[in-house]
């Protein structure tokens, strides 16, 4: 069997309920009924469609998206391959939105946490009592 590479580069067994799981979530993002017989035929074609993709038994995971995206519209489920591929970019929102986050926290963590735990001395509530600042 292949493996996934995912976007943190960790490898995983491949999970066909994973993409079985995916497509509902996108069904039910649109309210269109679907049935489980539905759902198990897409996913087997998904697998079918990233096959040409597969590289010394490695499959992406944006090609494994790429391909639940390509069939649902092929498929004549346009609108649910739409709710899928908004969901795909508000994922990948969040995750640049948190990166950006860690990487200010990286900055900020030196000047609150001085060498000593009580921030470097450079901030505000860190003068004197009396309200004199040093200049």
């Amino acid at each position: 069997m292949y493996r996934v590479v995912k976007r943190n580069q960790n490898v995983v067994d491949f999970e066909l309920s994973k993409i079985k799981n995916a497509i509902i979530q996108a069904f039910e993002a649109t309210e269109i009924e679907y049935a489980q017989d539905v759902i198990d035929l897409i996913a087997l074609k998904v697998t079918a469609d990233f096959q040409p993709k597969i590289v010394d038994g490695l499959v992406s995971v944006e090609d494994i998206q790429d391909s639940v995206e390509a069939v649902l519209s092929s498929a004549g489920y346009a609108e649910v391959a739409k709710a899928s591929i908004l969901d795909r970019r508000q994922r990948q929102k969040l995750r640049e939105v948190k990166s950006t986050l860690l990487d200010h926290q990286a900055d900020v963590d030196p000047y609150v946490n001085g060498p000593d735990g009580r921030g470097n001395g450079n901030l505000p509530g860190n003068y004197p009592r009396g309200g004199a600042v040093p200049r």
